[in-house]
């Protein structure tokens, strides 16, 4: 069928938008049209779903009808199929798919769904929306290819722990003119340096700690007292995710595991002491409950006596409710 060249219009999930209409415009003139544009309705236009540079050129050339082919789609089919046939046709530029992953994720998408809907590897969509955290020198650089998305994909977990640390590297990156094999091992070494000081840190705050918890390991200097100080620490997150004990309570139960060299055993005395506590805490619930239960019967206990049987010498209790009497 044929369209009104008026009546169609680009898709806003177009992602290209530089386009080159000169090698086809000539093409056109020459050949004629060779293939229908793909549209789908849109209330009382058609919207491009494929054939936006055939339309432009078509445009241009003065054309009245457009011949299209309608197709159903919703938004979401339509995305990918817009996203997929262009970059068939032409693959994108850095800029064109990153300031396109930015629009849908300005659109209220995240990143794992732009990946899932286009079909698109996760952390390729993630290194085109992380260019927009860096400075225009080093979005330039991108945009430019000085700076591949790859080299991006290696700084990830460094834009997401420090972005100050990515610029730093990116520069060092366009000094330096790095390989993205490089980058990794730059990354990778900070990474490791960031964990030494993390892991030092830590068991200082753990040496602060430690006399309250494991008072006989005193310092941390050997493998033995590490150890022990972990496991001393591990039997109290225990039982403070559990929630069965009270701070002090915890700290009387993880002092007798000093020393002890079996996890196993460690883990089957943290879970006795808790399923001891447990069951304590039900049988008292129990006997609360079969109180309560026993003062709310009618006619209950209303007076009882104590005194040494005449019959058997031995002492007995007398129950009277009402005029009636018996022992026990």
């Amino acid at each position: 069928m044929e369209a009104n060249v008026e009546a169609i219009k680009p898709s806003p999930y177009q992602p290209r938008y530089i386009f080159n209409l000169d090698y086809l415009e000539s093409e056109i003139k020459k050949d004629g049209l060779l293939s229908d544009l793909v549209v789908r309705r849109k209330g009382d236009f058609y919207e491009i779903i494929d054939g936006e540079r055939r339309w432009r050129v078509l445009k241009k050339l003065g054309w009245k009808n457009v011949p299209v082919r309608v197709v159903n789609a919703d938004d979401e089919k339509a995305r990918l199929l817009i996203y997929k046939l262009n970059k068939i046709r032409e693959n994108y530029s850095i800029e064109e798919e990153a300031r396109y992953f930015k629009k849908l994720a300005d659109e209220g998408m995240t990143p794992l769904e732009i990946s899932k809907q286009l079909n698109v590897d996760f952390h390729w969509v993630l290194a085109h929306l992380n260019v927009f955290k860096f400075p225009d020198g080093i979005q330039k650089a991108m945009w430019t290819r000085q700076i591949s998305v790859s080299h991006i994909v290696a700084l990830e977990s460094v834009i997401e722990r420090n972005i100050k640390e990515a610029v730093l590297t990116a520069k060092e990156i366009l000094e330096r003119k790095l390989a993205v094999s490089e980058t990794r091992k730059i990354t990778q070494k900070r990474e490791e340096e960031l964990k030494a000081r993390v892991d030092e840190m830590r068991i200082k705050a753990v040496e602060k700690v430690l006399p309250a918890i494991a008072p006989k390991v005193p310092k941390l200097e050997t493998p033995e007292e590490l150890e022990k100080a972990a496991e001393a620490l591990k039997g109290k997150a225990i039982l403070m995710r559990e929630g069965a004990l009270m701070p002090e309570e915890i700290a009387k139960m993880t002092a007798p595991f000093e020393g002890r060299e079996s996890r196993v055993e460690i883990r089957e005395d943290i879970t006795g002491s808790m399923q001891t506590v447990k069951s304590l805490r039900e049988k008292i619930q129990a006997l609360e409950k079969e109180k309560e239960d026993l003062l709310q019967k009618k006619g209950f206990l209303t007076e009882a006596l104590s005194f040494n049987c005449p019959h058997c010498n031995n002492p007995c209790v007398v129950y009277r409710e009402g005029d009636s009497y018996w022992v026990e």
